[in-house]
């Protein structure tokens, strides 16, 4: 036998007020965490001035012109060299041969509990 499911009207209404507390909830939290608009002094919202002041250009012109003998020679200066480094070298690794290597024959000497050997 089927149950019955809840009517579609009934599944609207719950998504819509869980959308609506989630919204206000997240509104609110925004309003905490965000930063107030920094304030803009009045001389920097002005708007600019279209106009060119013609005063300008005749400054431009009564400027001091330096002819190109008039310039002294620049002298390029190489850079220097970068100072040698100290970089670690490589430690050799040893290569295992495949005949082992004859090693001297030593024989135990007898010692005394100092260390010394026993005569």
């Amino acid at each position: 036998m089927k149950k019955p499911g809840l009517p579609n009207i009934v599944s609207l209404a719950i998504l819509t007020a869980l959308t609506s507390v989630f919204w206000i909830f997240f509104s609110v939290y925004r309003v905490f965490t965000t930063q107030p608009t920094p304030s803009v002094p009045a001389p920097i919202s002005e708007p600019l001035n279209p106009d060119f002041p013609s005063g300008v250009i005749d400054e431009v012109e009564k400027r001091i012109f330096i002819e190109q003998g008039q310039i002294p020679a620049t002298v390029i200066l190489a850079s220097p060299s970068p100072s040698p480094s100290v970089s670690p070298l490589p430690s050799p690794t040893p290569t295992p041969s495949l005949s082992p290597s004859p090693q001297p024959e030593t024989s135990p000497t007898p010692t005394t509990g100092a260390g010394l050997p026993t005569t």
